[in-house]
């Protein structure tokens, strides 16, 4: 009969909270570092498990660790989404100030057009 090391367990629950801070705003947000580190582990752990018999208890224990990278991804997903919208409204705001720009800047010489204009069309 083959033993195999006990695996560490993961902390789903303090994973989410840490990211539900995170996507609230609050100060207690997960760096991708942190977020990393967990991914990591949790690979490594379902890697581990690759060598496990096919006992009943391994394979809960394989379900439940695959379930758990399964919410981890999903979270991590939706702070990837949340950040990359953030910087979608910070780039259209720029273009937006940049569009005023050269629309105050063809008011001052109408009949100029900039080479790099012409060039593109």
């Amino acid at each position: 009969m083959s033993t195999t090391p006990s695996l560490p367990r993961f902390d789903l629950a303090t994973f989410q909270h840490a990211l539900t801070v995170s996507l609230a705003g609050e100060d207690k947000c997960p760096s991708k570092i942190e977020v990393a580190g967990h991914n990591r582990q949790l690979q490594a752990d379902v890697m581990s498990l690759d060598e496990v018999d096919s006992d009943p208890d391994h394979t809960k224990q394989f379900l439940i660790y695959t379930i758990n990278a399964v919410y981890a991804s999903y979270a991590a997903a939706q702070h990837r989404v949340r950040q990359y919208s953030q910087l979608l409204t910070i780039l259209k705001r720029e273009e937006d100030e940049w569009a005023g720009k050269v629309e105050q800047a063809s008011g001052m010489m109408p009949e100029y057009k900039p080479t790099w204009l012409l060039q593109a069309l």
